[in-house]
């Protein structure tokens, strides 16, 4: 649904995770929870009038914050939208004991958030004051942690000893293979994409290296992996939707170094950081385990073996890391890669683009970019932009002399007004009281009145209209305050003659080049 935010907004926050799936429980499904987050606040009266919006995480553990709807609930807490957050448990919102300790101890009571969780009988505001969220929430919540990491263990057991039994037991499928519909735990080969593996082993074999391998496959169209298994599974990939599609030297790297094409299944491979989170950390090889034999090969094992020693037996060059300012902020008009960087004779910085040598013929940037000289550029453009940014100053000094102007002036005709609103309102008392003693008839009475009314009500009307100019005044004046506040961070870089990695950072958000020295840049601010 749209969250329209509003003074004294109530959430209400949904997850469903994996497990909860398996379980095919409807008391934990995402309506459901919707529906008793609904009721609680419909049977309590101390909710009317309050806005309402809500989020929610399907498919996502309780273990990690790293879940969309709970970033973009915890953004509207941060940005003093949401004063009350509402789940149906505990468990719901996290399940890690030590973060949600955080948010309903420290985070919560700082930002005055109520929180409430129905089925666990928790409301915060039976704390008041108190760092304690009570033995029995905490030891709840203590549980449930407890509970993820048994489950992750287990998992990782079951799927242990299935590797073992040789049952190929991973998600993903490497590209030239497919996992046989009658038996997921079967690996088959797709001819056409075995095709392409047994002629990227043979480029290698023939001396060619990763690159010129690349161009070779990209000059005679042949599709990359993930146009194979688009076009296998039938669907439309985001990424297949960004322009040019080119073999990569990894990608070809990958190839030429997996194990599986040999028919063996390699696993423990890598392990992730920790419970609930994506990072993987890659093990050394000599703990990776093989069970060979287990598929069809695609690739003998000498021909394989050969080619490692292309990788894992030569002297890997050392090569030192560098930095500056613009790195990872500067893109090939016609690919949209980010351009890499080299020294050159003499040890100066340039910039150029990995695609350029992947295909014939192709558009992308072809030349070296010196990076002093985008610097200067882009420096002189940031200047530039310090000097519009300034002018706000002077900007607020006049809407602030100008709206006093307005104040004042508006003031002294609302005291007006509301001065001619009295006599008025007095001349219909006065006229009451003659028509009382005689001297006026009860139509004259009648026909006074409505005059004056109609009158009352002009003023009325031109009370409004000064109302509303003031209240427009000040809203731009606040609004012009606003972005000034905003541009006064930038306050600190006016004078620079020298682009720094910080500068580059707070106004640079991408900058955009091409084969004639063009240059776009994408601000981190809006000009307008």
């Amino acid at each position: 649904m749209e969250n329209n935010y509003s003074k004294g907004m109530v959430a209400g926050y949904y997850r469903l995770s994996v497990e909860d799936g398996s379980l095919e429980m409807e008391s934990s499904s995402i309506s459901s929870q919707r529906l008793l987050v609904k009721k609680y606040i419909a049977s309590h009266k101390e909710f009317e009038g309050y806005g309402f919006c809500e989020f929610y995480d399907d498919g996502y553990s309780g273990t990690t914050m790293d879940r969309p709807g709970i970033q973009k609930l915890l953004a509207g807490i941060k940005d003093n939208k949401i004063q009350c957050v509402i789940v149906k448990d505990i468990s719901r919102f996290s399940r890690d004991y030590i973060e949600l300790g955080t948010y309903m101890e420290q985070v919560f009571p700082f930002m005055q958030v109520r929180f409430i969780a129905i089925t666990d009988n928790y409301d915060s505001n039976n704390y008041p004051g108190s760092a304690s969220v009570g033995m029995d929430i905490a030891f709840k919540s203590l549980l449930s942690d407890f509970y993820c990491k048994d489950v992750s263990d287990k998992v990782k057991s079951s799927l242990k000893v299935r590797k073992k039994q040789g049952k190929y037991a991973t998600g993903s499928v490497p590209f030239g293979y497919m996992k046989n519909k009658d038996n997921p735990q079967e690996l088959l080969i797709v001819q056409e994409e075995a095709e392409v593996i047994k002629r990227i082993f043979s480029l290698s074999l023939n001396g060619n290296n990763l690159t010129e391998i690349c161009k070779i496959l990209n000059d005679g169209g042949v599709k990359t992996p993930l146009e194979y298994k688009n076009a296998r599974k039938k669907q439309d990939r985001k990424e297949l939707m960004q322009g040019h599609k080119y073999w990569q030297p990894a990608v070809v790297r990958t190839i030429l170094t997996n194990e599986t094409y040999t028919g063996s299944m390699v696993y423990n491979k890598s392990e992730r950081a920790g419970v609930g989170q994506k990072k993987k950390i890659l093990k050394p090889r000599s703990e990776w385990k093989v069970f060979p034999g287990h598929h069809a090969a695609v690739i003998d094992r000498e021909t394989f073996d050969k080619i490692q020693e292309k990788f894992f037996h030569r002297k890997e060059k050392g090569r030192i890391p560098f930095s500056y300012p613009l790195k990872g902020k500067v893109y090939c008009a016609y690919c949209n890669r980010c351009l890499g960087a080299a020294k050159l004779s003499g040890g100066r910085l340039s910039l150029y683009c990995a695609n350029r040598k992947l295909k014939s013929g192709s558009q992308c940037i072809q030349e070296y970019i010196r990076n002093e000289w985008l610097e200067s550029v882009v420096l002189k453009e940031i200047q530039l932009q310090l000097e519009r940014l300034g002018v706000w100053d002077i900007i607020i000094k006049e809407s602030k002399t100008g709206y006093k102007g307005i104040k004042a002036k508006e003031k002294t005709l609302l005291e007006k007004l509301e001065q001619d609103e009295g006599k008025f309102m007095q001349e219909k008392a006065d006229n009451l009281e003659k028509y009382h003693k005689g001297l006026i008839t009860k139509e004259e009475l009648l026909e006074r009145r409505d005059i004056i009314t109609r009158q009352i009500e002009e003023i009325k009307t031109q009370k409004k209209e000064l109302e509303e100019k003031i209240c427009h005044s000040m809203e731009e004046l606040q609004d012009k305050e606003k972005k000034q506040k905003e541009y006064s961070k930038w306050s600190a870089y006016y004078g620079f003659d020298v682009l720094s990695r910080e500068m580059a950072e707070a106004f640079i958000s991408k900058v955009v080049i091409d084969n004639q020295k063009n240059i776009s840049i994408f601000w981190t601010f809006s000009r307008e």
